[in-house]
């Protein structure tokens, strides 16, 4: 049976927040807790009521030896602990989720969202000299230490300030059975999380292009969820089974994730998992180029959901513009999505002067305000490039989308502006012009470049029979009696079943084929 969630056979630290958990493994003294926000109190509230609560505090060694004695009493027999494998610990896992109605509550503790910034990563830091340990200096720079991903000269996010959760690592503590729920990272970013040490992690994930799709299945299989809440994804407390969701339709990959190895999470992507036993983690947020169109469908949603948006997408596109000039690789994505969003900005202007009669450049005063880090009152969208104010409530700020909110007469509300529509347009001019300067450099090196010729050879599918033309390399590497298939395809266009046979080129045998 399951242990009851006292004390087990060790001393906790009395009654405080699993969070409290220090990475170093002693005691420590939680800093003074911030005032609490309506918005911190609704999360609260939501957790709570879907069975997620603060924990005791714990150290990184009373969790490790409360989850061990977790593991030895619930898988047991007769008293017996039980050898058991991952995928015993998956049956179990899915089997407490998807049958409710055998009445078995379990209770787990997750040592989530740590930050690095009060405990420390668990990876070297700059200003580390590593006197104890001088071999792991280079990682202090290195690309893969997750402290520097979101500075990557690639990554957008290097044009934003610091912030704990997406700029800034979080450290997760892990126990048997506890677990992360189906979720999308924060403004769709991608995610890296690499595992220190410990028990593995299982990981679920859904390509994005399906993400609309399971929204819609979780909306229509949970509907007394949703109607009670309906933000309820934000919330990351909402699981469903793999099982059910390819019945749906959805594909659900899967991944086990071993000490010193990292999982990459896509731009909108859902994700989900659970730990086999304690194990400690590290994860952040990174922005390639090539996550823009993403943010700016996660800005729309964020509006249409009144939800606060930690980076100020108008503001960052912004800043990409300026930096577009010196990293060329940024230009077409960049010029793509500005010139998508202008257009949608001078509509909304077109929109918003039927109802407000004046208009002024944003300059720092009391009577043309610099609306910088500003947040429309209503939807919370950023005000960075226009916003609205009426004379009947000076401190109130409205976005473009907004305007209608306020019912006074247009005579007393001002447009606020950054750039003018005929300066927003010269931007993307600009931008489209070093866009093609990028791409003609781009084909002029790839003209000149020396063709390299890859030897191949055909190999039939052992699931579905299909012939593959694949490098000669790995013909060769594969054992006599090593089972291939398609997922092991290095070409992403024929590494699935699905895909068609390959066709053979003109003046191909079948002889040649088939050695």
């Amino acid at each position: 049976p399951a242990p009851a969630p006292g004390t087990p056979p060790d001393e906790r630290e009395g009654s405080a927040e699993a969070s409290g958990l220090e990475a170093s493994g002693g005691p420590r003294a939680l800093p003074p807790k911030p005032a609490v926000t309506a918005d911190d109190a609704r999360a609260t509230a939501i957790l709570a009521q879907y069975g997620f609560i603060p924990g005791e505090r714990h150290t990184r060694a009373s969790l490790e030896r409360y989850s061990r004695y977790f593991r030895k009493k619930y898988f047991s027999r007769d008293g017996v602990p039980a050898d058991v494998t991952v995928r015993d610990l998956e049956g179990e896992f899915w089997r407490l989720v998807e049958r409710p109605d055998l009445g078995k509550e379990v209770e787990v503790i997750y040592g989530a969202d740590i930050a690095t910034l009060e405990v420390g990563s668990g990876f070297t830091a700059k200003d580390d000299d590593c006197l104890d340990a001088p071999d792991q200096r280079k990682y202090a720079t290195s690309p893969w230490n997750v402290c520097n991903m979101p500075y990557n000269p690639s990554s957008c996010l290097k044009h934003v300030e610091a912030t704990t959760g997406i700029t800034v690592p979080w450290l997760y503590f892990g126990m048997t059975l506890s677990t992360f729920c189906w979720h999308v990272e924060d403004h769709h970013f991608y995610s890296v999380n690499y595992h220190h040490f410990g028990d593995p992690k299982v990981w679920y994930s859904i390509p994005a292009k399906y993400s609309a799709r399971f929204e819609e299945v979780m909306r229509r299989r949970l509907p007394h969820l949703f109607a009670a809440q309906p933000d309820l994804l934000h919330s990351l407390v909402t699981i469903l089974s793999p099982a059910v969701l390819k019945e749906e339709g959805i594909p659900v990959y899967r991944a086990e994730q071993h000490p010193r190895s990292y999982i990459i999470t896509f731009p909108h992507a859902y994700h989900a998992g659970f730990n086999t036993g304690f194990n400690c983690a590290e994860a952040v947020n990174f922005a390639p180029v090539d996550w823009l169109p993403f943010g700016a469908v996660a800005t729309e949603q964020y509006v249409r959901d009144k939800r606060y948006q930690s980076v100020a997408h108008d503001q960052l596109l912004a800043t990409l513009c300026d930096a577009a000039e010196t990293q060329p690789s940024f230009c077409p994505t960049v010029a793509k999505v500005m010139a998508e969003r202008v257009q949608i900005e001078i509509e909304r202007r077109d929109a918003a002067l039927k109802r407000v009669s004046k208009t002024a450049r944003m300059a720092g005063t009391d009577l043309a305000p610099d609306l910088f880090e500003k947040d429309c009152a209503v939807c919370q969208a950023d005000l960075n490039w226009a916003g609205v104010r009426c004379e009947c409530k000076p401190k109130k700020l409205y976005c473009l989308r907004c305007v209608r909110e306020c019912a006074c007469k247009p005579e007393r509300s001002t447009l606020f502006f950054r750039h003018t529509a005929e300066e927003l347009d010269a931007k993307c001019a600009r931008l489209a012009e070093l866009a093609r300067r990028h791409e003609d450099a781009e084909a002029a090196a790839r003209a000149a470049a020396p063709v390299t010729t890859v030897a191949e050879e055909w190999i039939a599918c052992d699931a579905c029979g299909k012939w593959r033309r694949v490098p000669a390399s790995l013909v060769a590497a594969l054992g006599e009696d090593q089972k291939w298939t398609c997922v092991s395809n290095p070409r992403p266009a024929f590494a699935s079943c699905d895909a068609p046979e390959e066709k053979m080129r003109e003046n191909e045998t079948w002889d040649e084929r088939a050695s």
